[in-house]
């Protein structure tokens, strides 16, 4: 499991984890039984105490993403929860603002920006407008 932390977002590290690990649940990257890695394994590859990454394995479980077997190590639930509507919109804020802010101090019009995310998004769906 390939998670990549920015340490200079501003955004805590153990909220980055744990928002990563929802990501690959919901996004299908992991299934329904997938086990994950280890807390001292992930600790490694993401450089964070295991204190840290175990508090956000427990809080995945106690939020339905994560099974934890004993002895065994943890798993994808069965039936894990989806985004809510609000937190879909949520995550996607949070990546556009800083792209909308550059998009300002660059000197780009409202409607140069609009055209240009009208654009993208067309491309993603396939809308030939």
């Amino acid at each position: 499991m390939y998670i990549k932390l920015n340490p200079h977002s501003g955004e805590p590290l153990y909220k980055q984890l744990k928002e990563r690990i929802q990501f690959l649940i919901v996004s299908g990257k992991l299934k329904s039984g997938d086990q994950i890695d280890s807390v001292r394994a992930l600790a490694t590859k993401t450089k964070l105490n295991p204190t840290t990454v175990a508090k956000v394995f427990t809080q995945l479980q106690l939020e339905g993403y994560l099974i934890m077997r004993p002895g065994l190590g943890a798993f994808v639930s069965p039936r894990p929860p989806e985004y809510t509507v609000s937190e879909k919109k949520r995550r996607v804020r949070a990546l556009l603002t800083p792209a909308l802010i550059e998009a300002v101090f660059l000197g780009l019009s409202k409607n140069d920006i609009s055209a240009i995310l009208d654009n993208e998004l067309n491309k993603i769906t396939g809308d030939k407008k």
